[in-house]
């Protein structure tokens, strides 16, 4: 698959987590819990990077320092599969609550829905099994990628499919009989959505975002909830690293 080389000033980090992502997956062949937890850190760390990237001000500095100085933390004490998976899902849910804020500045409807979200989302990640958590936190990540496309459809161009996948998004919830089918729920719609953000990011990123999509579907072929998680924490990052390798080629 062909990315855009970096152009712009984070252009050697980028290939950097790029390389990194592409050997850590391959290190962990056959541990298909070990290639989730690739796609899902490197989804943080790439959302991260896209938070800096918008932070010319500087005034998200502290904020995202503190948040992915945690996730670091977290990634050395997490042991088992289930505690890595809720460090790398309440920190991808930070990351994407602090891009909500950079997207919508300025907008008071904007930030009284993120602050609902964060309310909701705290108060269920705190309490329950791991499972449960991270799927809350995926939950109230779906959320905020809906708001920060929202922000960008500024031409209503995207308006119909971000309400289908609203709608999907709903009527998956409805059928869910575990946890982990909440989680892969929020996941894979957070996939679909993280493509319209792509395109209305920069429409000339077309035919990459759709090669991420017929990945996405060819892997979605298994029935198994590993694999799928798989697939979809390691789209969700390819789609990113596409997205800041644009932002930052023009910021």
């Amino acid at each position: 698959m062909v990315y855009p080389p970096g152009q712009g000033k984070s252009g050697n980090y980028l290939m950097k987590l790029w390389r990194e992502y592409l050997e850590q997956y391959a290190d962990r062949e056959g541990d298909v819990e070990g290639q989730i937890i690739v796609g899902a850190n490197y989804t943080v760390e790439i959302l991260t990077a896209l938070s800096r990237t918008l932070d010319g001000q500087k005034r998200y500095r502290n904020l995202i320092d503190q948040r992915i100085t945690l996730f670091h933390e977290g990634t050395r004490q997490a042991g088992v599969f289930e505690d890595r998976l809720l460090n790398a899902t309440f920190s991808i849910y930070n990351g994407l609550n602090t891009l909500a804020h950079q997207f919508s500045e300025g907008n008071p409807q904007a930030a009284t829905m993120i602050k609902s979200v964060d309310e909701q989302a705290h108060l269920s990640v705190g309490s329950g099994t791991q499972a449960n958590r991270s799927a809350a936190a995926m939950r109230a990540g779906f959320a905020l990628v809906g708001l920060m496309t929202i922000a960008l459809n500024e031409q209503q161009a995207m308006t119909d499919a971000i309400r289908q996948l609203e709608q999907r998004f709903a009527a998956c919830a409805q059928v869910a009989v575990s946890d982990w089918d909440n989680l892969l729920n929020a996941l894979y719609r957070s996939v679909e959505m993280m493509q319209l953000l792509a395109l209305l990011t920069d429409p000339k990123l077309k035919d990459q975002i759709a090669q991420i999509a017929s990945r996405f579907q060819e892997e979605d072929q298994s029935n198994e909830i590993p694999i799928k998680m798989r697939n979809g924490f390691c789209r969700f990052f390819e789609l990113g690293h596409l997205i800041i390798t644009r932002v930052d080629a023009i910021v």
